[in-house]
């Protein structure tokens, strides 16, 4: 036991080795009177910046505020330059001066300095849509349009180092841009180009009997996945086939228990949509109410604080369903003209797809009454050209041909009595309304008799005639009866000719 403390106790050594006189330390005072020229630089900021940051209320809630802060530190520097070399780089979402250091606010004015003299150089993106920002909310310029101008020469001369998100913000607050500060319509027409387009489809299909086939065909196709690119009739009669794309499209708009036009194309919507919502941008119209018209189908309104985008809320599958009712009406047009290959079905409501043939079938009948061709006399000038005519033949004859053509006349006439007597019954009355001409015309041609000469001796023009005869008969037969052959002279068509003898007789 004794041992044992006894070695406890022991003595014990620590060597230290003798110091070389070079490496011995001693202290040196320091002096705080002048500070090293790497601190010196970068601690001395300019005014500007200085005054900017004192600006900066922390008392504001953070949504709201940040914007606000953004708006007033902007325009304490709208005119500050700087020529600053700076080499770092600056990432932040929605990044504002708040979140750059000394360095990168001078690196970034630097860069804007340069910008503002049209000497485009690529730089982090933070500090592109802080410049961005700057410009949406006027900061550095004079006007509504002046900043307009701004943000399209620098969508210009910054085009080779945006990225496609990028393109896209840019494109969107351009859109509200022209809205919020109300550019006119020249600027909406150029900014909601596409809008208007697709818009302006919709309005016509929904309008369709005062649209023109074509026009409609257009519409459908500018909303469509499918196109006529191929079809044979586009290139053989492109006029026939607008035609009966308007007439299916009619067809299926007149079915009394569809909507089409909710089901195909889509319906009036509205959201509460603020301009620039993806931006730092301070909304200082307050109480300010307006409405941006931008089509028939598209507004933009602002009321007590609120925000309202209306617009046509296009339907689900839209392109689709609208591409599977031309690829049908392709294949039915084939089908029925028997032209270029067959093409295989596509799944389509059994009840719209009914619709299809009939339209085909009746938009080739109205098109080819539509492209007879249409004699047009002004009747103003007619009494004086029989008159002129007259003048002109009695001037050609001579004493006995004159007295040879009266002979003539007379036992023609003579006649032509005898059988309308026997064989032609000319009612006094009738439910056409036809005069005692048309009528005799009517009978002659139902009868195969000679009817030139009762025309002759009245002096009436057998063309005039026919076109009235064309136009009472057409509510009871629903197309034109009468034509004329290559020797003209009319006849009856054969499909109304029995017909013609039923309504008359």
């Amino acid at each position: 036991m004794s041992q044992h403390n006894e070695d406890q106790h022991s003595e014990q050594f620590i060597y230290v080795p003798p110091v070389a006189q070079k490496n011995v330390y001693h202290d040196i005072p320091l002096s705080f009177s002048k500070r090293s020229p790497l601190f010196k630089s970068s601690r001395q900021l300019p005014p500007a910046i200085l005054k900017m940051n004192s600006l900066y209320d922390y008392t504001l809630p953070p949504l709201t505020g940040r914007a606000k802060n953004f708006y007033f530190q902007g325009q304490s520097v709208a005119e500050y330059h700087d020529n600053y070399d700076y080499q770092g780089v600056f990432h932040r979402y929605f990044p504002t001066y708040h979140d750059m250091t000394t360095a990168q606010l001078r690196g970034y004015f630097t860069w804007r300095t340069k910008i503002r003299a049209s000497e485009f150089h690529e730089t982090s993106a933070s500090f592109v849509y802080v410049y961005l920002y700057e410009l949406i909310n006027q900061i550095g310029v004079e006007s509504p349009l002046a900043g307009y101008d701004k943000l399209t020469a620098f969508k210009t001369g910054y085009a080779d180092f945006m990225d496609a998100r990028m393109v896209k913000n840019l494109d969107q607050w351009l859109r509200d841009y022209v809205v919020y500060y109300q550019l006119g319509p020249e600027y909406i027409k150029k900014h909601f180009a596409d809008q208007i387009k697709k818009d302006t489809a919709y309005n016509k299909l929904l309008n369709v009997t005062d649209t023109p086939a074509t026009d409609v065909l257009a519409a459908l196709d500018s909303l469509s996945s499918y196109h006529f690119d191929h079809c044979p009739l586009a290139r053989q009669d492109p006029e026939l086939l607008a035609a009966i794309v308007k007439r299916v499209w009619q067809r299926l708009c007149s079915l009394a228990d569809e909507d089409i036009g909710s089901d195909l194309l889509g319906w009036q919507g509205e959201i509460t949509s603020r301009p620039f919502a993806n931006a730092i941008f301070y909304d200082r119209r307050v109480n300010k109410p307006f409405t941006c018209l931008i089509d028939a189908q598209c507004s933009y309104s602002y009321q007590r604080g609120k925000w309202v985008y209306q617009y046509y809320l296009p339907a689900k599958r839209q392109a689709q369903k609208i591409g599977s009712l031309l690829h049908e009406i392709d294949r039915l047009v084939r089908q029925v003209f028997h032209l270029g290959r067959q093409l295989k079905p596509r799944p389509f409501r059994e009840k719209l797809l009914v619709e299809i043939e009939p339209a085909i079938l009746e938009a080739q009948r109205q098109l080819k009454i539509a492209r007879r061709p249409q004699v047009k006399i002004d009747l103003t000038h007619l009494d004086q050209i029989r008159a002129d005519a007259s003048v002109t033949q009695d001037s050609l004859l001579t004493d006995e041909e004159r007295q040879a053509e009266k002979d003539e006349e007379r036992k023609e006439i003579s006649k032509n009595a005898q059988k309308s007597t026997t064989a032609i019954d000319v009612p006094a009355d009738n439910n056409l309304n036809l005069s005692p001409a048309e009528q005799y015309l009517l009978n002659s041609l139902l009868n195969g008799q000679e009817w030139a000469a009762y025309f002759k001796q009245r002096h009436i023009m057998v063309s005039i005639v026919v076109d009235r005869i064309n136009d009472k008969l057409f509510d009871e037969i629903g197309d034109t009866v009468i034509e004329f052959d290559e020797d003209d002279q009319p006849y009856i068509i054969e499909d109304y000719f029995e017909d013609v003898k039923t309504l008359i007789s």
